[in-house]
C-alpha cells in the first residue's frame, strides 16, 4: 500500500472541491493510504466508501477559510500565513516516511511545503498537477496581476524538483517543454466530469434560465463580454435571463454589478451562488444554453460539464478547444467577437432547438477515475 500525503495547505472555503475529492476517492480505491495536510493537521482520510458530496461536512476542520469576503490580496496574505504555519509540520511529515507527496495544483501556496520536503528527503516522490498558466499581462488590477504572475514564476522554479507533473492539456505540456522541463517528467492526464450526476440530473421548472455562465466571476472568464452579448440579445428578447453560477472576489463582483446596472441589464442577470452536486447539474440542464467566453483557459471543466449535459454552448476560439470539441460540440467564435456570439445565440433561439446531441456523446469519455488511474500508474513506475 502506497502512503500519499496530499498537500492542501490552503483549502477551498467549502473544504476540498468535488473534482479533487473524486480523484482522491479513486486513489483510495486503488489501494492508496491518503493523509491530508492542511497546515494545521495531518489525518487519515478514507474516501473509498464515502459520498464525496457530504465528505467535507463530516470533518469540520476542512472548512479552513475564515468567513470573510475575499479579495485577491487578502487571499495572498492568507496563503502566506498558512505556509509559514505549515513549516512547523515539516519535521513531523519527514518522520512519517510517506512514499508520495501530492500537490493538487501548481500554485505557489501548494508547492512550497512539498519543495522543502523534497530537499530533505530525496526518496519521497513529489507529484504535482499543472492546470493553469498565469500570463504577465492580463485584465484586472495591474499590481495583483503582477504578483500572481511573479508567484507563478516562482512556483515553476520550485516545480523543477518535482518527479512528475501532470498537465490537463497538450497546451500546458508544450508550455512546460518550452520552459525547459524534462519531457519524461511531464504526463498528460486531462480533466474529468461527474458522469454519474450528469446522467441522473433533470431540468427543474423553478429555474428561469435562458443562458448560464458557471465558474469564477473573473475578468479573464469573459464576464464583461457576456454583458455585451446580453445587451445585444436583449434587443430582441427584453426579458432574456442570464444566470451566473459561481462566485468571485468582492471587488470583481462589485465591478460586474456596476457595469450591468450601467448597461441597464441588472434585471436580466440572476446570481445563483456556488452550487455543487446534483443541484448544480439540475441547474445546467434547466438552462437553454451555456456561455463560456473565457479569454484564457487551460481546459475549461465548466464548459465540458455543460456540453456533456447536452446544453448548446458558446465559447471563444481557444487552442485547447480544437482537440476537445472537434465535431462541432461547441459554437465557436473568434476571441473578443461578442457580436458573433450574439448572432449565434439569436439563431439558436429562433430555431428553438436547445439540445446538444453531439455534446451528449462526450459523456463518459472524461472521468476522474480514468485520470486517477493514469496518475497512479505513473507513480507506480517511479516507485518500482
Amino acid at each position: 500500500m502506497k502512503r500519499i500525503l496530499i498537500n492542501f495547505v490552503t483549502l477551498g472555503r467549502n473544504g476540498i472541491d468535488i473534482p479533487r475529492l473524486s480523484k482522491f476517492k479513486a486513489f483510495d480505491s486503488l489501494g492508496c493510504e491518503l493523509d491530508l495536510f492542511s497546515g494545521t493537521f495531518i489525518r487519515r482520510i478514507n474516501l473509498a466508501d464515502k459520498d464525496v458530496y457530504t465528505f467535507n461536512e463530516t470533518i469540520p476542520e476542512l472548512k479552513s477559510y475564515p468567513e470573510i469576503k475575499w479579495t485577491k490580496m487578502k487571499f495572498m496574505f492568507y496563503s502566506l500565513k498558512m505556509n509559514v504555519r505549515g513549516l512547523f509540520f515539516v519535521r513531523r511529515i519527514l518522520r512519517s516516511h510517506y512514499d508520495v507527496i501530492y500537490s493538487p495544483a501548481s500554485v505557489l501556496d501548494l508547492v512550497i511545503i512539498p519543495y522543502i520536503i523534497k530537499l530533505f528527503d530525496k526518496k519521497i516522490i513529489w507529484t504535482s498537477v499543472l492546470d493553469n498558466v498565469v500570463p504577465f499581462t492580463d485584465s484586472g488590477n495591474k499590481f495583483t496581476r503582477f504578483l500572481a504572475w511573479l508567484f507563478f514564476r516562482i512556483s515553476l522554479c520550485l516545480l523543477r524538483k518535482a518527479d512528475v507533473i501532470f498537465v490537463v492539456s497538450e497546451e500546458l505540456r508544450e508550455f512546460l517543454l518550452k520552459s525547459g522541463f524534462l519531457e519524461k517528467k511531464i504526463v498528460l492526464s486531462g480533466n474529468g466530469v461527474e458522469n454519474d450526476l450528469i446522467k441522473i440530473a433533470k431540468a427543474e421548472s423553478q429555474y428561469d434560465i435562458d443562458a448560464l455562465f458557471m465558474g469564477r466571476i473573473n475578468e479573464t472568464k469573459g464576464i464583461f463580454d457576456m454583458l455585451k452579448v446580453l445587451g445585444l440579445v436583449k434587443k430582441k428578447y427584453p426579458c432574456f435571463q442570464l444566470a451566473v453560477l459561481g462566485e468571485g472576489d468582492e471587488n470583481t463582483e462589485k465591478k460586474f454589478e456596476k457595469k450591468a446596472r450601467q448597461m441597464n441589464l441588472w434585471d436580466n442577470v440572476q446570481f445563483l451562488g456556488f452550487k455543487i452536486g446534483l443541484e448544480k447539474f439540475n441547474i445546467i440542464k434547466s438552462s437553454k444554453c451555456f456561455w463560456f467566453l473565457s479569454m484564457k483557459e487551460s481546459f475549461g471543466v465548466a464548459l465540458l460539464e455543460a456540453v456533456c449535459s447536452g446544453i448548446p454552448a458558446f465559447a471563444y476560439d481557444l487552442p485547447q478547444f480544437a482537440w476537445l470539441y472537434s465535431n462541432g460540440e461547441v459554437n465557436i467564435s473568434p476571441i473578443g467577437d461578442y457580436q458573433s456570439v450574439a448572432r449565434k445565440v439569436l439563431e439558436l433561439f429562433e430555431s428553438g432547438n436547445f439540445r446538444n446531441e453531439k455534446g451528449e456523446k462526450l459523456l463518459g469519455k472524461y472521468s476522474w477515475e480514468k485520470i486517477a488511474e493514469t496518475e497512479y500508474g505513473e507513480i507506480q513506475k517511479i516507485l518500482r
